[in-house]
């Protein structure tokens, strides 16, 4: 896990009654921005992850369509991240499973659902994670999840001022 300090744009809860990650946060950008920098490879490659250098091998934004990114560490190791699209409603909802090679295999899988809510110019984001237990929600929290996810989206927004900026 990297140990810099990681910006903290979301808003994270961990309800005590079921084992879920709900994240929340707004984003300075109008959907349709959104949506293309959440959607697109060339841009998931610069944001996903702890690295700006991921390799995407798959990413295919519709139900049934797979995703796999393999992020290179400093150290030369690499992680395969990769998952199922189960539901998408375009610019709205992304409802897709998440496995972390080596970590969480298939039948320790979670859930992720993601809300876009465009409100006054700005998109308003929630992340659902689905867990099965307690303990796996645990162990996703003491992988570093939560420092990924904000270094994450420090990176989409780097990408969206650029875009806005017209670079």
């Amino acid at each position: 896990m990297n140990t810099q300090a990681a910006p903290n744009l979301f808003k994270t809860e961990l309800p005590a009654d079921e084992p879920v990650i709900i994240m929340t946060r707004t984003f300075d950008a109008p959907l349709d921005l959104l949506w293309t920098v959440w959607t697109r490879p060339e841009h998931v490659a610069y944001w996903f992850g702890p690295r700006e250098d991921n390799e995407i091998v798959e990413y295919d934004v519709r139900k049934g369509g797979k995703w796999r990114v393999i992020s290179t560490m400093s150290d030369g190791s690499a992680i395969a991240f990769y998952g199922t699209y189960l539901e998408v409603k375009p610019k709205t909802f992304i409802r897709n499973t998440f496995v972390v090679e080596g970590m969480y295999e298939e039948d320790d899988r979670f859930f992720e659902e993601h809300n876009f809510e465009e409100r006054n110019g700005k998109v308003y984001y929630r992340s659902v994670a689905r867990l099965e237990s307690f303990e796996q929600r645990q162990g996703v929290i003491d992988s570093g999840m939560e420092w990924g996810a904000n270094a994450s989206m420090a990176k989409v927004d780097e990408i969206l001022e650029r875009l806005k900026a017209g670079k």
